[in-house]
């Protein structure tokens, strides 16, 4: 049975301010590889945090490193003036599963 973690968080500056994440300035690829290895865990959905405003491109670059391994549910503000363009092509991005919005309707997290 193939076991996923169905949500990390990578980053590479910052420190988070829910005390229920990791207590580090960053949070690497790395680590998270190591980890899951430890943990017998065969892959990970990365949810880019917006305490980190590179952390987006981080998990990129952890899709492109680790093919099968990761795979991205992101964000973008909803005040985005070409909101329904980035909709429409959201999937086509490589390792992009789909949106994630936060609690008061907003999605956060994608900047570019």
């Amino acid at each position: 049975m193939r076991i996923v973690d169905a949500q990390i968080h990578l980053w590479g500056s910052g420190l988070p301010s829910n005390m229920a994440h990791r207590q580090v300035t960053s949070f690497t690829t790395k680590e998270a590889v190591g980890l899951m290895d430890e943990g017998g865990v065969d892959a990970a959905v990365i949810h880019p945090p917006g305490w980190d405003p590179n952390s987006t491109e981080m998990a990129f670059k952890a899709v492109r490193d680790f093919p099968g391994r990761f795979a991205i549910l992101g964000a973008f503000p909803l005040s985005s003036p070409d909101k329904r363009a980035l909709v429409e092509t959201w999937r086509s991005q490589p390792g992009m599963l789909g949106l994630r919005m936060d609690s008061s309707g907003a999605a956060a997290g994608l900047a570019g």
